[in-house]
């Protein structure tokens, strides 16, 4: 009865600090995901607004307690690297009531630390089966080289401004279609332009070359009258998507080589060909895809992602390379 006795108080202490424990993991799994949103709140607002640090952070807060009822945020720094993006890191702190166990003031602290980054993508996601010449263009050439602060118009004739841009190929001018999938049919690519391609896409650098043996390569369909419904659907969504760039195209391949953030405002593709054209307003911004930088012209676009929870170890959360 006496070893039973001693047994019983070492077992009701080990349950006790189990419940205890038990408790303040699952007030941290709440923790986590509160400063995971506030983080990659705070790296929206940085996008948007690259100066106003005070502004993202209040955010950041926001976000804490609206996720987290009880923890109070404890840390907010920004690092702006600059044109590769940069990063913000939020911890937040939560006490614990501990029920059992014998701690100063029957309180633990429970803390959690996310860190968010932002920059030129590596991939991009969500992509619209309609690349967009990148030299055929001069006005869309110019918000893609310098892209603006605010949203702006800009129409492309399906003629290129001069013939040997993209590739020079008299088969395709300053817009095409895209197979990001080998042998998709047009029901496949209708849902791409409704939707975007779900999945992931890199960019190369312009080159001089045409696609033999390049990475970024794909099938060039004919698939425009055939998915016009989906054209009008994207026109009447006024969504800002994201629209591959090529540099090269001839009768059956193109070669994208970087994306512009627009929105399909109206377009034309009845009649002759020299009628054809888009109309587009773009807005860089935030898109779908992995971070951070990569070759490829990305038009001043930028995406964010949680890139770390332990604020000593930043080397995933170091952008670098892109433009």
């Amino acid at each position: 009865m006496a070893l039973v006795a001693l047994s019983l108080v070492w077992m009701v202490g080990l349950v006790s600090l189990v419940v205890d424990i038990g408790g303040g993991w699952l007030s941290r799994q709440t923790l986590i995901p509160a400063t995971d949103a506030a983080a990659l709140a705070a790296a929206q607002d940085l996008v948007n607004l690259p100066l106003d640090e005070e502004g993202a952070c209040t955010t950041a807060a926001s976000y804490v307690s609206d996720n987290a009822a009880d923890a109070v945020m404890s840390e907010c720094t920004v690092a702006d690297l600059g044109p590769h993006g940069g990063r913000v890191t939020v911890a937040a702190t939560e006490d614990f009531q501990a029920n059992f166990t014998d701690v100063a003031d029957d309180e633990i602290s429970i803390q959690s630390v996310s860190t968010a980054t932002w920059g030129p993508p590596s991939t991009v996601s969500e992509l619209r089966p309609l690349a967009l010449c990148y030299d055929g263009s001069a006005e869309l050439r110019q918000l893609i080289d310098n892209p603006p602060a605010a949203p702006t118009w800009v129409e492309v004739e399906f003629t290129k401004d001069d013939p040997a841009d993209c590739g020079g190929s008299p088969n395709a001018g300053n817009f095409a279609t895209v197979d990001f999938e080998s042998g998709t049919g047009f029901y496949e690519i209708g849902d791409w332009m409704l939707n975007g391609y779900p999945g992931s896409i890199g960019f190369e650098p312009p080159t001089e070359s045409n696609c033999d043996g390049g990475v970024t390569c794909y099938e060039r369909p004919y698939a425009s009258n055939a998915i016009i419904g989906e054209f009008y659907s994207l026109r009447n969504s006024g969504s800002y998507v994201a629209f591959p760039v090529f540099d090269y195209a001839d009768a059956t391949q193109i070669h994208l080589v970087g994306m512009v953030r627009a929105r399909l405002y109206d377009f034309e593709f009845g009649g002759s060909s020299d009628t054809w054209r888009l109309e587009l307003k773009v807005d860089p911004g935030l898109i779908t895809g992995t971070c951070c930088g990569q070759p490829g012209i990305l038009a001043g676009n930028k995406v964010i992602a949680i890139c770390g929870v332990d604020p000593a170890a930043y080397l995933a959360c170091e952008p670098s390379g892109g433009s």
